[in-house]
């Protein structure tokens, strides 16, 4: 294995027992914010597959799928799903999705982007595989966020402190100038309204085709 490989299996496993535990709030927090309106939605970088998991529960989807590169991913994401028969795990490309075009009546890409090597590419994808007059939400944390929005962490007995947590964003997210540009790429993806703002922790983009 490649230093590289090895160093994201250990990122894998860590989310998997951090992160993916305790933003179980936010996740919720963004499914009932995201339109599906009992169609089709896709997830770019699902991870462990907790976002698709929620929409469905919320009962916004008829078919949630979600897509990972990593297989470690891919395994823990259909493990979490497993319950659930409108759920939908593939490992995939988000630069060569494996869809039609029009295939989702929403796409979604949560705390993903910031390991984009061709966001450009990423975001013409879901411009082509989401429907006429659909949405694609693009979410990633804040990092000049200065405190942990009540509710949107899932704690146990104080852990993880807001110190904490805020170094995850740090690391893993985008400042004001890194959003700036994938607004800019968002618009020649030719997405025709572009709305940015914050939700909870996140910076957020609403696009619509």
């Amino acid at each position: 294995m490649t230093r590289a490989r090895a160093q994201k299996a250990i990122s894998d496993w860590l989310y998997q027992r951090g992160p993916a535990r305790y933003y179980q709030s936010a996740y919720r927090a963004i499914a009932e914010a995201v339109t599906v309106e009992g169609g089709r939605m896709l997830d770019i970088g699902c991870g462990p597959g907790w976002l698709p998991v929620h929409i469905s529960r919320h009962g916004a989807a008829a078919e949630a799928v979600g897509i990972d590169h990593s297989a470690a991913m891919v395994r823990a994401a259909r493990q979490n799903a497993q319950s659930d028969g409108n759920v939908h795990i593939l490992q995939m490309s988000a630069a060569e999705l494996e869809f039609s075009d029009g295939s989702f009546d929403a796409v979604s890409a949560v705390q993903t982007a910031h390991h984009w090597k061709e966001p450009g590419v990423i975001l013409k994808e879901m411009h082509r595989v989401v429907v006429d007059g659909g949405s694609c939400y693009l979410y990633e944390a804040d990092r000049s966020a200065t405190g942990v929005p009540e509710a949107w962490i899932d704690r146990r007995f104080g852990w993880p402190p807001d110190r904490v947590v805020m170094a995850g964003w740090k690391r893993f997210g985008m400042n004001a100038d890194e959003w700036s540009i994938m607004e800019k790429l968002a618009h020649s993806a030719g997405f025709r309204d572009v709305q940015s703002d914050h939700h909870g922790f996140y910076r957020r983009l609403v696009m619509t085709k």
